[in-house]
């Protein structure tokens, strides 16, 4: 074997053993939403906390490891990914997502979006989902802090919420007294320019639901931008500037709030007992 035969051998055999290590390693990766949730802190509940949620962050090497920082500095009570944290929801992403948001030591919940689910060639895959609940535990999950309830909800599976979900969702919002936060990555596309969020089966019927309950908050991603719409009690927001690339051409003029647009951003909620606001979190020069 001439000395150029052996440094490719070798360089070769290199590229095998690390991919295989980065496949054993998110082979056994954990980070349970449920686990996520017994990291809560009901001490700061007198006092009021807050929580911050983002989606669309893709592999951002730049823009979502600022954010996270941002949050650590912040420290909400936890924070969520409303979905499309990785490209192709390859094991190395997963890996690197969940390294990075390890890094703002807060509770951190994540709701899977539609590039969890694909494969390299972009298509929807069901091994997508067995992917995200072997790292993350149920795609549909509910918890509760200082009074509110929080709904994780999966409609990229089959781009739409089914009549079981449905049942679950009535149940966590069922005596909430509007306390009540819904997360999906695709907003209902039912609404008026939001067309491309994808979701219309069931989207209806889960609207209906949040306004009888009195829900506040919905918060959905997909779409690039960030813009918000209130329908009744309850006020639908779209985060989806979390890092990846923006939807940078839909002008303010093809959406709905005077604060809407391309720009990369994540949402800041404050809550004390009844009373909640939400801010908009841009990047910091």
């Amino acid at each position: 074997m001439t000395r150029m035969k052996k440094i490719l051998a070798f360089i070769l055999t290199s590229l095998v053993l690390a991919a295989t290590t980065r496949a054993a390693a998110a082979d056994t990766l954990k980070r349970f939403n449920s686990d996520e949730a017994l990291k809560l802190d009901a001490s700061e509940c007198e006092s009021g906390f807050s929580f911050a949620v983002m989606a669309d962050t893709h592999q951002s090497e730049g823009v979502f490891p600022r954010f996270v920082r941002m949050v650590a500095d912040a420290k909400p009570a936890f924070a969520v990914t409303v979905g499309d944290f990785t490209n192709n929801g390859l094991a190395e992403e997963y890996s690197r997502y969940v390294e990075t948001i390890s890094g703002a030591e807060v509770p951190w919940f994540s709701v899977p979006g539609n590039h969890e689910y694909r494969t390299p060639a972009g298509r929807t895959s069901h091994d997508g989902k067995k992917r995200f609940e072997k790292i993350f535990g149920p795609a549909d999950f509910a918890f509760e802090h200082c009074g509110w309830r929080f709904v994780l909800l999966d409609v990229v599976a089959y781009d739409l919420l089914s009549p079981s979900q449905l049942k679950k969702l009535d149940r966590a919002l069922s005596g909430s007294g509007g306390r009540a936060a819904v997360f999906s990555h695709y907003p209902p596309a039912i609404i008026d320019k939001w067309a491309e969020g994808i979701w219309v089966s069931g989207a209806e019927e889960a609207m209906r639901l949040m306004n009888e309950r009195e829900t506040r908050y919905f918060f959905g991603g997909h779409i690039h931008v960030h813009d918000s719409y209130v329908a009744g009690p309850t006020t639908y927001i779209i985060t989806g500037g979390g890092g990846g690339g923006l939807d940078s051409d839909y002008s303010p003029q093809d959406l709905r709030s005077p604060s809407a647009g391309p720009f990369h951003h994540f949402i800041m909620v404050d809550v004390k007992g009844d009373e909640s606001s939400f801010q908009i979190v841009k990047l910091e020069e």
